[in-house]
């Protein structure tokens, strides 16, 4: 179901054959977000006011913050005006991990289009991170099937025609979990934090992307532990690099075909 809060309606003109006629578009809202942790401003987000507390626990845990949903004890979010007058929402986050001091290098802009945008070293994105660990194998058949049902969860693309989706899967190709926002990084985050808030266990999980896969996409789904990522158009070239060494299966389905770029043994048909 689409919400009215993350679309607004413009009156647009087009231009068939010499005639100008007036129409009705829909699009995405895009929104800041600022994110203060533990009553110190770290981030200002970009994003489709939508899960905005599923996004905030998803990005502080990616971003290193926390190591997990127990370290969370505050949360409240409320509307407000920026400095220049404009509409603002404000996240403040009370956070018990030890790792936080040592992780906030100060005050960033993320825009969606971005997820590292901002950052003056993103080294401390791959802090603490482990190789992901798990036994269980998917078949493509399903990992095919459960991404041609990708738009059943895209109301906002549907509506638009401008939104990312995330969408996570258990081995047996059952909907968990899923998420839309203007960028395809916070789609990623509002999973993962919606799966932390939930307690899902990562291990036999399946995050499918509506965007490409990019390092820090690879460094996000490493740090939650889902053992396969699959995009729907291709990877970058560091994306790879990092699923090889992160022990994450990553492909591509893009234009109705399959390419496996690594740890394929998860594969049944391998």
């Amino acid at each position: 179901m689409k919400r009215k809060n993350t679309y607004r309606t413009f009156r647009t003109f087009t231009v068939n054959r010499g005639r100008v006629s007036s129409q009705s578009t829909d699009l995405t809202v895009e929104a800041p977000l600022q994110i203060i942790v533990n009553d110190r401003p770290h981030t200002l987000i970009m994003f489709t006011p939508h899960q905005a507390k599923e996004l905030v626990v998803g990005f502080i845990f990616t971003e290193g913050l926390i190591t997990g949903i127990g370290e969370v004890t505050g949360f409240s979010l409320r509307s407000g005006r920026g400095g220049g007058g404009e509409d603002i929402m404000e996240a403040r986050v009370t956070v018990s991990s030890r790792l936080f001091p040592s992780v906030v290098s100060g005050r960033r802009i993320s825009y969606s289009s971005c997820g590292i945008c901002g950052t003056e070293n993103y080294a401390h994105m791959r802090d603490r991170l482990k190789r992901v660990k798990s036994r269980r194998r998917f078949s493509m058949s399903m990992l095919e099937q459960a991404s041609s049902t990708l738009k059943t969860f895209q109301p906002l693309y549907t509506t638009t025609g401008g939104a990312h989706a995330a969408v996570l899967f258990d081995s047996t190709g059952s909907k968990i979990l899923h998420a839309e926002d203007m960028g395809r990084h916070n789609a990623v985050d509002k999973v993962i934090g919606a799966s932390l808030m939930e307690r899902i266990v990562p291990e036999d999980k399946v995050l499918v992307s509506s965007g490409r896969a990019s390092l820090e996409m690879i460094l996000k789904v490493t740090r939650i532990g889902f053992p396969v990522f699959v995009a729907m158009s291709r990877p970058t070239s560091l994306a790879v690099e990092a699923a090889k060494f992160y022990n994450i299966t990553l492909i591509d389905l893009a234009r109705d075909t399959n390419r496996i770029y690594s740890h394929a043994r998860r594969i049944e048909e391998f």
